[in-house]
């Protein structure tokens, strides 16, 4: 069944969400034919778009942006012209990782996890599962946000930050000296060295410590890296008691933080002591030559960019498995989408700031945050809904979290692993998520995917116990998923 939207029937006036508590300047979308228009488009004040939590948050929380600049086509294919920007290959010693490479994507390639796999281990702790299925390496790091954790950890590295000018040409930062207002390419790590990251004890306090950079993150305006590594500890020492004061504010006090980093810095060392330095062997097979090289994909200049204005823009998805289409102000929201257009009340909008889980759906299989994902972000691309689990129950055949989904339902309800039920479908819909890739979960892996959907009435234990008897029943010689599962 095709689900079509009349615009004069639904009108969102642009800028508005509808069903949000906050309302969203309107703005235009720029889409580049170019790694060279986009750095041109980025460099006259427009925002580079990619995976978009932070972005959405900026213009929710009042930010006005004269244009978006998507880096990255829905279904994340990448423009013409910007396919470095996705790409993860080998230079001469170095480690390149684009821009809008997603953290989950850092966490599992076999490239990172073959030439750097301490950056891959470093990786599974950033954010949530949400958080790492949509955002990406360049959102992280040009959002100059001290607490976030792609800058401690590539800082520590040695990494080096390529930019491109709208001319065309390169440019290469460290991490702290970062340009604001520049189209970040990349970076590139080195095969050699080894980083430990520690971010237990945030929003106090985290550090990385690599072989000749330690960085901290938390405790200051920015991320504070020190010109000292881990193979001089005296070097370390000088270079901490040299530091300024840390912040001070509701979360700890200076003299806290000060203590914390002494703390953290001590275990790190101690870590990195006792791992293996990484020499960066690929092994004997090769199997990893180098993609084209930048330079290749900047000579591609010739077709001027697409403009759209914030009025409408058509959007055409599977939403539960069936077509839907609509036209949508390119500030709308998915969940105002599905909620207003699509008529599905099961998608809650919680904090409207991707933390409470509330709002979580299913985007291509990855756990979305539907509260800071635009709309037409999710154009080609498939959507599942709490509402999903339908199609499970008439029986039609399934693959993947959607398999899953019945599964997890139903042993939610056996067990009473909900009370309120407001943030009920986000962790049902994330358990279907997990279960699919990791169908025989140990209670470490449920909560690390559990852990940022937020729960004020169960105490997440019956949470837990549904999740490990729905994988049990999953995995039962009776189950669809034995047959359909990828």
């Amino acid at each position: 069944m095709s689900v079509e939207t009349d615009p004069a029937q639904h009108a969102v006036p642009a800028g508005l969400i509808s069903r949000s508590h906050l309302g969203i300047e309107p703005f235009s979308l720029n889409r580049p034919a170019s790694l060279v228009d986009a750095a041109s488009m980025v460099a006259a004040g427009a925002w580079a778009h990619a995976g978009g939590i932070d972005v959405a948050q900026r213009l929710r929380n009042g930010e006005v942006a004269p244009a978006l600049v998507p880096l990255c086509r829905p279904g994340r294919e990448s423009y013409g012209g910007l396919e470095v920007l996705d790409a993860i290959s080998l230079g001469d010693g170095v480690l390149f990782i684009g821009a809008a490479v997603t953290h989950a994507r850092i966490e599992t390639d076999r490239l990172v996890r073959t030439v750097r796999p301490d950056l891959a281990d470093a990786w599974r702790t950033i954010g949530n599962a949400r958080i790492r299925s949509t955002g990406t390496l360049g959102g992280n790091l040009m959002a100059f946000d001290s607490g976030y954790d792609a800058a401690p950890i590539l800082a520590a590295a040695g990494a080096e930050l390529i930019f491109m000018e709208p001319d065309g040409s390169e440019r290469r930062f460290a991490l702290a000296d970062r340009p604001r207002d520049r189209l970040l390419v990349g970076c590139e790590v080195p095969f050699a060295g080894h980083v430990v990251y520690e971010r237990s004890l945030k929003p106090v306090a985290s550090v990385a410590v690599g072989d000749n950079h330690i960085a901290i993150g938390c405790a200051y305006p920015e991320v504070e890296v020190l010109p000292s590594g881990a193979a001089d500890v005296d070097a370390v020492n000088a270079a901490l008691g040299e530091l300024a004061d840390p912040t001070d504010d509701v979360f700890a006090s200076a003299a806290y933080r000060r203590r914390v980093i002494d703390v953290l810095v001590g275990r790190c060392l101690e870590l990195h002591a006792a791992g293996a330095m990484n020499d960066g062997d690929l092994g004997s097979d090769g199997a990893y030559p180098p993609n084209a090289s930048r330079r290749e994909a900047v000579a591609f200049t010739g077709h001027p960019a697409e403009s759209l204005s914030d009025d409408l823009v058509d959007i055409e998805l599977r939403l539960n498995g069936e077509p839907f289409s609509a036209s949508t102000p390119a500030s709308e929201m998915l969940v105002d989408t599905i909620r207003s257009r699509a008529g599905l009340g099961g998608t809650r909008v919680g904090c409207d700031q991707a933390v409470c889980g509330a709002c979580t759906v299913l985007v291509d299989g990855h756990p979305t945050a539907s509260c800071s994902t635009f709309a037409w972000q999710t154009d080609g691309r498939d959507v599942l809904t709490i509402e999903s689990g339908r199609s499970a129950a008439a029986g039609d055949r399934l693959t993947g979290p959607a398999a899953a989904l019945s599964a997890v339902q139903r042993a939610f309800a056996e067990l009473s692993a909900f009370q309120c039920g407001y943030c009920t479908p986000g962790l049902i819909l994330t358990a279907s998520a997990l279960l699919a890739r990791h169908p025989d979960p140990d209670r470490t892996t449920i909560c690390d995917w559990l852990d940022s959907n937020v729960c004020r009435c169960t105490g997440y234990l019956m949470v837990i116990e549904a999740v490990e008897a729905a994988s049990a029943a999953l995995r039962s010689p009776s189950s669809p998923m034995q047959d359909g599962a990828p």
